[in-house]
């Protein structure tokens, strides 16, 4: 015989999406939980995000690759975390030693791992615009979540908005009116690399994935394009 007892704390996380991977593009609102930096091994370096809702929902492995190894920075990439410093009210941001868990492949878990993070990022409010990318990946079609834009949660407004003292959430509104899911060709070497384009289509906002959800993709640092 087998038997199964209820748990009433999971039945509510369910419902109100604690723990659920964001898996559809769209506008959201919360927090980074962490902002560490990586060296690919290609020798750019750039800063990964965990970022989660007000409501638990959550994305890993966010990515802004920033400089090169030759020192060269990213413009696209330097503009998103511009954009980001802006809406955090931050001038400069600098890497502090701390220790977090992250996942190690050969242990199968989650274990403490000594990491430069960026704290200033951290734990602040924030909304963000994540795009869906399906790709394919050694044979396999995956799903990565894409960092595009960022907002100021108290008023919706962009980086540009606030600046230029013109706070509206409009702005916001027109990235959502372009944004849809991006289906992307296998990654191959390049050094001008450029923002994807985005097409046109309704905005959509997520709430929970479906059963057929594919993947998260992690991709090691050696496979940095750039």
């Amino acid at each position: 015989m087998t038997t199964y007892m209820r748990d009433e704390g999971l039945a509510v996380q369910l419902e109100a999406g604690v723990g659920v991977k964001i898996e559809t593009s769209g506008a959201y609102i919360g927090h980074f939980s962490l902002a560490r930096e990586r060296v690919a091994g290609t020798g750019t370096k750039g800063i990964e995000f965990v970022f989660e809702t007000d409501e638990g929902q959550v994305a890993r492995n966010l990515s802004l690759w920033l400089t090169r190894a030759t020192g060269e920075r990213i413009e696209y990439f330097h503009g998103l975390l511009s954009a980001l410093m802006v809406c955090l009210g931050l001038k400069q941001v600098d890497t502090s030693a701390a220790t977090v868990e992250l996942w190690d492949r050969d242990q199968g878990g989650r274990v403490a791992t000594q990491v430069e993070v960026f704290a200033a990022l951290m734990n602040k409010p924030v909304g963000v615009v994540l795009q869906r990318e399906v790709r394919e990946w050694e044979g396999q079609l995956q799903v990565s979540m894409k960092l595009i834009e960022f907002f100021d949660p108290s008023d919706r407004s962009t980086a540009t908005e606030i600046l230029n003292g013109s706070r509206s959430g409009k702005a916001l509104d027109r990235v959502l009116q372009n944004l849809k899911d991006r289906v992307a060709t296998p990654a191959v070497p390049r050094d001008d690399f450029q923002s994807p384009p985005l097409g046109a289509s309704a905005p959509v906002r997520a709430v929970a994935p479906s059963a057929a959800s594919l993947p998260d993709v992690s991709f090691d640092d050696g496979d940095i394009p750039f």
